[in-house]
């Protein structure tokens, strides 16, 4: 029997009783690369063999190439948008795209690769701190300056070409009216995890827009497994569940311009190690989250599933690939939603029920009503809150019939104006 008592679970909830047993990988002093046999190892990693440092690349770009080879999504000389940010995983990206370019005619990589700089420090940062930032980006873009690149800003549906050599000091074009309807938006909505939750969804749209400008038919983004791991656990607890296995799936193709997740295999030590051993240096910059500092749904995910990292890798890995085993039914004409693009699937939905009923009975009983009043309000509000898991409210009819529930959540969220 389990010998695990109240009292061992204090006010840290039992976190001393979970321990990860499996030891830190070592690397013994001249040891051999288990793979070639003929170069010396170089890293271990977590239940893996001891690797030299090209065996290690190879492995890793294979990862890369296996994860588009085995889907055949998509097509030889498709022109594909790369998303750029500049962190590690999407430099990462590049460099693995643009290794596979260099390789004879036989191995090479078959795409036209298209870079996007989607500009969104304007939420967080203003006058010199964003030129400053702005200027950061743009010199780690330097270093894939073979690729064309293009820059716009979350929210809108136009770009500009960045030039092939820039000094680091660049001036777009007016995206001021962009920025502002964005801020204006943000603004209006009260909580921190619907303000994440619409961010989200606004930077999946631009990038859908901006693809279809440049004629392309993918969109490649760097979320890895840890990534995916946050968003399954954060989307659950938005109610986000008709769309769960598209956010974390290799191919979300609920729209035309399908975007993909070829590194989503990757953990965050292969990262490391990537950056660490690549034959060129490579600059990268610590990702940007807004609202960090403020508590949400997503936060706490986060903060969650990295401590977990830290100790149970293998349990995120479990997290992140249960995603795979989720499907959702296929959309038929007009049942998807306006603003995700999410299947609808409100309707008679009796968890949806019960959460509506709980808060209506929360906002109209109280200690004065008699047995008789409730009574009466409980059959109204019964109905009441089978219009409203149906999107039939008098005021807001027309909208709320055609989004999901997490897009609904954004959307009551916002300030009344």
């Amino acid at each position: 029997m389990c010998s695990i008592v109240e009292d061992d679970f204090g006010d840290e909830g039992g976190a001393h009783g979970m321990k990860e047993d499996t030891p830190t990988p070592e690397l013994a002093p001249n040891e051999m690369c288990r793979k070639c046999n003929t170069e010396l190892a170089v890293l271990k990693l977590n239940l893996k063999e001891p690797q030299c440092r090209a065996c290690f690349l190879n492995y890793v770009r294979h990862k890369f190439r296996a994860s588009l080879g085995s889907t055949k999504i998509v097509r030889r000389g498709s022109r594909v948008l790369v998303i750029f940010n500049g962190t590690q995983e999407n430099v990462t990206l590049l460099d693995m795209i643009r290794f596979g370019l260099e390789q004879d005619s036989f191995k090479q990589l078959r795409i036209v690769p298209i870079l996007l700089f989607a500009d969104d420090d304007f939420i967080s940062a203003a006058g010199s701190t964003r030129v400053e930032l702005l200027s950061k980006r743009l010199n780690v873009l330097k270093q894939f300056k073979s690729f064309p690149a293009y820059y716009t800003v979350c929210g809108s549906s136009k770009c500009v070409e960045l030039p092939a050599e820039h000094d680091g000091m660049f001036s777009p074009i007016d995206f001021e009216q962009d920025e502002r309807r964005l801020m204006d938006v943000l603004n209006a909505v009260r909580s921190v995890t619907s303000k994440q939750d619409l961010l989200e969804q606004v930077r999946k749209q631009t990038y859908r827009a901006i693809a279809k400008t440049l004629n392309c038919s993918y969109v490649f983004l760097s979320d890895i497994g840890i990534d995916l791991a946050k968003t399954l656990l954060s989307n659950v607890a938005l109610g986000r569940g008709c769309s769960l296995s598209q956010d974390v799936a290799f191919c979300d193709d609920r729209d035309d311009i399908k975007l993909l997740r070829p590194i989503r295999d990757l953990n965050p030590d292969e990262i490391d190690n990537y950056i660490r051993f690549c034959e060129t240096k490579l600059d990268f910059l610590p990702p940007e989250k807004f609202f960090q500092d403020k508590p949400s749904l997503q936060n706490l995910t986060a903060k969650f599933i990295d401590n977990l990292q830290q100790s149970f890798p293998s349990t995120v890995f479990t997290v992140f690939r249960t995603g795979d085993k989720l499907d959702v039914p296929k959309p038929s004409s007009n049942t998807t939603c306006y603003f995700c693009g999410a299947v609808l699937d409100y309707r008679g939905s009796k968890t949806l029920f019960a959460t509506e009923y709980s808060r209506l009975v929360s906002s109209r009983i109280n200690a004065a009503c008699s047995h008789e009043d409730i009574l009466l309000k409980s059959k109204q509000m019964e109905k009441d809150a089978e219009n409203a898991v149906n999107g039939e409210q008098d005021d807001q009819r027309q909208l709320m019939k055609h989004l999901c529930h997490g897009c609904r959540n954004i959307f009551v969220d916002r300030d009344c104006c």
